[in-house]
């Protein structure tokens, strides 16, 4: 049975509208902080390759936000653009030359975007019958492209990060074919790929893969290393498909967290329930229109202070810590190895983790509606969303999402 089939037009706003707005106003009950205000509806295509960047003035919104570097969005850390990082841009350059090469004339012209906000802002957590998605699905492609497509995704997500595409396009078919959802929302096919400026290896771009369960935005020299904001959801969160393959394709991020969360106990445990991201997507509409990434930068919420945010790093013991390393790179790692060792050195350094917390609501083990669990640290921010589902109502689905206080599309996008 398809979404259509499940609610009616008004019904489906409401949906959207809900389903992100709960998750925010519990947010603030439980912080007491953060404000929140109108961002702009995401744009719409560009067939200008240029790559120049438009800059957006940020708020801060319940963090303690650094008045130098790249930290307009809510951080307490600087960040940079790390030159360990070089010889993947090349190849990445080189891979998303070779998919233009191989798509059509009009494909060429379609999956170019101006490297603008609006345009950076275009992915979601809803089917692109919610929310449309920036340039050219890979269900359209020819078989030599869609090869291009899969040699790009493995030089700039890495073997981990590919077999998650992989996995997550899976799930959305297993939707269709088991849960009889509908083709129009869901389907392998419907995940889509966007390159923002002209891939170089000076000038700043962005390499966009985006649908209805994964997004990615990978930026290549920006003001710092990023590969952030990274979505990633699945439902169902475990099947076994027709030819005997089992697939679990978040329990990798669920077990650290759970992992984590034994070690620790209630001491993380914050106030209030979580019906969802805090820092997710904002919602969209019927027909595509609207929603998208229209919190960042200014109505993003981090918490500030050392209370209320769960379990302090620093009161850990050393095999905690190990504990905590371990989930965050249960995120990062889904990036390839150069961008993500740069990250994690930031993100675990003795300094950074000594200013970091570990938070949980609902069960510790993770498998229960409204269960959440976070990490936030002067710049790393992960969740982990226990959602009901969907498509198959009588079990829950994961929403989760990395994202980097400083560096959130290279930083591009916020005040200096």
């Amino acid at each position: 049975m398809s979404i259509e089939s499940r609610w009616n037009p008004e019904e489906r706003s409401l949906l959207l509208a809900g389903v992100v707005g709960l998750g925010m106003v519990v947010h603030f009950a439980c912080s007491g902080d953060g404000t929140t205000s109108n961002a702009s509806t995401a744009g719409n295509t560009s067939s200008s390759s240029s790559s120049t960047s438009s800059s957006s003035s940020s708020s801060s919104t319940g963090g303690t936000t650094s008045s130098s570097g790249a930290s307009g969005s809510g951080g307490t850390a600087d960040c940079t653009n790390s030159a360990t990082t070089f010889d993947n841009t090349a190849a990445v350059v080189g891979a998303a030359n070779a998919l233009l090469a191989a798509l059509t004339e009009e494909q060429r012209t379609a999956i170019q975007y101006e490297t603008t906000l609006a345009n950076a802002q275009q992915w979601s957590n809803f089917p692109i019958t919610f929310v449309q998605r920036n340039g050219v699905r890979i269900g359209d492609m020819s078989a030599e492209a869609q090869t291009a497509a899969q040699a790009l995704v493995d030089v700039a997500a890495g073997a981990t990060g590919s077999t998650l595409l992989t996995e997550a396009r899976e799930a959305d078919e297993w939707l269709v074919t088991d849960g009889n959802a509908s083709s129009t929302d869901y389907g392998r096919g419907l995940y889509y790929f966007s390159i923002h400026g002209t891939p170089s290896t000076t000038s700043a771009w962005m390499l966009q893969i985006a649908g209805h369960h994964l997004a990615y935005n990978f930026t290549y020299n920006g003001r710092c290393t990023s590969a952030t904001p990274l979505f990633d959801g699945v439902e169902p969160t475990t099947w076994t498909d027709g030819n005997g393959q089992s697939h679990a394709p978040l329990e990798a991020q669920r077990a650290a967290g759970v992992a984590l969360l034994a070690s620790v106990g209630t001491a993380a445990q914050l106030t209030g329930t979580f019906s969802d991201l805090v820092n997710g997507p904002a919602g969209g509409g019927p027909g595509g229109g609207g929603g998208g990434d229209t919190k960042y930068p200014s109505s993003l919420v981090y918490p500030s202070g050392t209370t209320g945010r769960g379990v302090a790093v620093s009161t850990l013991s050393a095999d905690q810590k190990e504990l905590v390393k371990t989930a965050m790179a249960a995120w990062v790692n889904n990036v390839a190895d150069p961008v993500a060792a740069a990250l994690l050195a930031d993100y675990q350094s003795d300094e950074a983790l000594n200013e970091t917390y570990v938070g949980y609501s609902g069960s510790a083990d993770l498998t229960t509606q409204s269960s959440y669990f976070r990490i936030d640290g002067p710049r790393v921010w992960i969740e982990f969303s226990v959602q009901g589902g969907i498509v198959y109502r009588d079990r829950v689905h994961y929403h989760t999402i990395w994202r980097d206080k400083a560096s959130d599309y290279g930083a591009e996008y916020v005040s200096q």
